[in-house]
Order: C-alpha cells, then structure tokens, then sequence
C-alpha cells in the first residue's frame, strides 16, 4: 500500500522511500503520473465507475498526507498542477474502492476527509477500523483448502474460498462463499509461483477479514482482465478468530494503530466508520 507516497514522490521529484532524489525533470515527472492516471482511469470507465470518479474530482481539493521532502530535508512545496494530479489520484483510489461523491459529503459532516483516509489507506497508515472503513466487506468465515491447477480469467494464479460464518458488513451472509484471488498457485507450466507478502491461511480455520471485492475489479480492470464469476476479493485486514472469539495477532494485521483483541472491538471500530450507524 505504498503506492500513493510513490506516486507522490514521483509526483514531486523527492524519492520518500529512497535516499537520492528522482533525477527527471519535474515535466517529465507530470507527464509519467498523467499517464499512469489515464490509465486507471481507463479502468474505472470499463468497469462503468468513470462518472463517479469525475464527481469525485469535482467535490474538492485533496492533500498530501505530510509534506515531501528532498533529499537534504527541505519539504518541497507542490505546485498547483501537482496538487490537482493528487487530488485525481485519491479521486481514482476511491472511485476503485467504490465510493461516490455523496460518501465524501456525508463522511464529511462527521469531520472526516475521505481524501485524506484513502491516502493513508494506501500508504500504509490506516487504522484498523479505517481499513474497514475502506473495505466492501468484512465477514467472519472458514477457510478451505486453495484452488488451483485450472485456468483463470481474471490473471491470479488460485483462490482460497472462504464459507461465511457471520456478515459484519457488506452483501455476504452465513454460508455464502468468498474468494481470496490470489498471485501465489501453479503457473501454466507447472510451476509453483510463491508470493511473500500474500499469507497462508489454514482449511478449517476461522477468520475475521476485511476484503475488497472493488479493488479486485480495478486490478482486473488495470490488467485488462475479467473478473471470475464468483465472489472474489482482495483482502485489507486477516486475523485469526480463536475458539472463545479473541482475534490473533496474524496473519495479516494492520501496520499501524491497535489491532482489535476480539470480535466486539472490532466491532465497534467498524461501526465507527458505518454511516448507518449516524
């Protein structure tokens, strides 16, 4: 989830993550961010989401999450075509994600920026309820053994379904399955693909996930693929829900904030973020 201080740094000729700046020219720099964005862009039109995107845009000026500095530490101030090329961007992460613009209206009259929320969101700064703020769905489920071996339309490698157990939010209920597309499985050749950063979960086990059924469609969509006919998604938040209902550290929880220690904090930090509950 880093890619929204990349695309920043890109954005502004200051590396964050690397010790040097960037050498292109900041023209250059533009140019690359517009393509890319043209791109994505190009994406949420194929999935019929362009138009809320476009509205996005139109409901106001977007920020960077803390201020860029170069190499030297000296913050670099963004110009005016730099902060609308911010702006677009977390207007297309939350077009992905599927929100609208009456979402950042009505996040708004509870004081908080949706802007602001999926920037850090992607930049790996989210708190555990925010992330399930940015998720479609969030279910209690058991996990089965992965699917793999066959071929896919939407460019992953396998699948882990996952049976519903409880529903905490999203169009999912108790005994509908769920799948966590994955880059990890047999490759065409027979060869087995590991991915390091995508966790292993164990068949039989219960989870509590935060998952986005959205972002899997824009990352068909970017890759010029189709989504599966099954409900896929990727996942935000897996933890491990013990026997008595306690959540265990894993095995991918939130960098940053506290991790809820049961189902009922997590919970409530959900229902911090649900407009229903307003």
């Amino acid at each position: 989830m880093q890619r929204t201080l990349v695309f920043l740094a890109l954005l502004s000729g200051a590396a964050v993550s690397l010790p040097a700046a960037v050498s292109a020219a900041p023209a250059n720099e533009l140019a690359q961010a517009q393509s890319h964005q043209q791109k994505r862009i190009q994406a949420l039109s194929r999935r019929d989401r362009q138009g809320a995107y476009e509205a996005l845009v139109a409901t106001g000026d977007a920020r960077p999450p803390a201020p860029l500095r170069d190499a030297t530490g000296h913050v670099i101030d963004l110009s005016v075509e730099q902060r609308q090329a911010a702006t677009r961007e977390a207007a297309i992460d939350l077009a992905a994600l599927g929100f609208t613009a009456a979402d950042v209206s009505a996040y708004r009259k509870r004081d908080v920026d949706l802007f602001e929320l999926v920037r850090r969101f992607f930049s790996g700064t989210a708190s555990p309820g925010e992330q399930m703020a940015m998720a479609d769905t969030v279910v209690i489920a058991t996990a089965g053994p992965a699917v793999q071996g066959r071929t896919r339309l939407d460019g992953f490698l396998s699948a882990i379904p996952l049976t519903v157990v409880d529903s905490l939010k999203g169009s999912r209920a108790p005994g509908d399955t769920v799948y966590l597309a994955r880059k990890s499985g047999l490759m065409p050749d027979g060869l087995l693909m590991e991915v390091s950063s995508e966790v292993a979960l164990v068949p039989g086990k219960r989870y509590l996930l935060a998952l986005s059924k959205n972002l899997y469609e824009q990352w068909t969509a970017e890759a010029r693929k189709q989504p599966e006919a099954a409900f896929s998604a990727l996942p935000f938040l897996i933890y491990e829900v013990s026997d008595g209902g306690a959540l265990l550290a894993g095995p991918q929880p939130a960098r940053s904030g506290a991790n809820p220690k049961d189902i009922k904090t997590a919970e409530r930090q959900l229902r911090t973020f649900s407009l229903d509950q307003h």
